[in-house]
């Protein structure tokens, strides 16, 4: 009993770690920006609706603190070296599953829908579809430089928050998380 119980707690950690690390981050920035002389920041990005205000907060905060970490300062957008555009993105997915029933090489079988002959071709009697509809919240996140207005940098994390925020605790841990792994590559490495 003990064994199948630490089982599934071992089971359980795994699944869990799984989960964390297919968490996808990505970056791109352009090679031929010297990253050091941005030493200024304005936040430029407003929620889409009153409905996001509270997520636009979450990511704000976070970006903020990474930004702070980095050594840079916020100031106004005429002060700023570099304008930071952040967001979740709302992407629905479609998922279709289909399943058959029945076939076979020849005889007769329940296929679903009743009874049915076939003979010499493999066929399901019967195929059932299934449409799932899920959100995926990606944040990214963008740098642009202030004087020549091209963007610098650009980072973001897959899959961060599932959208209705049916728990706000775990999506500010979450969004959290998910920007400071993309600050982990900024600033990216001298070419």
């Amino acid at each position: 009993m003990q064994s199948r119980a630490r089982g599934l707690v071992l089971g359980a950690c795994l699944i869990a770690l799984a989960g964390c690390a297919g968490q996808r981050i990505s970056t791109d920035y352009s090679p031929s920006v010297g990253f050091t002389q941005y030493r200024t920041f304005a936040l430029v990005s407003r929620p889409d609706s009153a409905s996001h205000e509270l997520l636009d907060d979450r990511v704000r905060n976070a970006v903020e603190a990474q930004l702070a970490s980095k050594g840079l300062s916020e100031t106004n957008r005429e002060g700023a070296d570099l304008y930071v555009g952040y967001g979740v993105v709302d992407r629905r997915h479609k998922e279709i599953y289909t399943s058959g029933y029945g076939g076979g090489w020849g005889g007769w079988g329940w296929g679903g829908w009743g009874w049915r002959r076939w003979g010499g071709v493999a066929w399901p009697t019967s195929l059932e579809s299934n449409v799932e509809t899920y959100t995926d919240g990606t944040v990214i996140v963008t740098l642009m430089d202030a004087k020549t207005h091209k963007v610098v940098w650009q980072g973001q994390a897959d899959g961060v928050i599932g959208l209705p925020v049916s728990n706000p605790a775990k999506a500010t841990r979450s969004i959290d998380e998910a920007v400071s792994k993309i600050f982990a590559k900024y600033p990216p490495p001298s070419a």
